[in-house]
């Protein structure tokens, strides 16, 4: 049987992005403003997982603020600004009322790419800001959560 794969869930805007009132900041490129510590803590940390995911609430999409397609440019942006630690990510588009399954603290984001990915969830780690993120790694079976602050080193 394979051993299956340890993985590292991290959250988008407060955790690996600047965001303001609910929003990434951007620079006058149009590229995220990362948070202070993400490229260092990344590359030390990203080796001792297989695999490694971006998951994010998106609810602006909804609302028809952004589009999918400019939320995922970011993402992959920010992974090419990073050196490509992210095996892949995924976005939830909808707002808190719309119910779905996908937007956290619902676990849909994550168990849908431990499936895809064979992650072993009690092996793996869920890194975010908020109580959503912490609720949502505790209803996917992820053994670890850690808030962001500790895990930048936040000060």
């Amino acid at each position: 049987m394979p051993v299956r794969k340890r993985a590292l869930f991290i959250d988008w805007g407060g955790t690996l992005a600047l965001t303001k009132d609910n929003r990434t900041v951007i620079d006058a490129a149009g590229h995220p403003v990362l948070m202070p510590n993400v490229v260092a803590t990344l590359a030390r940390e990203r080796p001792r997982f297989d695999v490694c995911f971006i998951v994010s609430n998106q609810a602006r999409i909804a609302k028809g603020e952004i589009d999918a397609a400019e939320v995922l440019r970011r993402f992959a942006w920010a992974n090419e600004q990073l050196g490509r630690p992210f095996t892949a990510w995924r976005l939830c588009p909808h707002g808190d009322e719309d119910g779905c399954g996908c937007r956290k603290p619902r676990p849909g984001m994550l168990l849908e790419l431990a499936g895809l990915h064979d992650v072993n969830l009690a092996a793996s780690t869920h890194v975010g800001d908020s109580a959503k993120d912490r609720d949502a790694a505790r209803l996917a079976g992820i053994a670890t959560f850690i808030w962001a602050r500790d895990f930048f080193n936040w000060v």
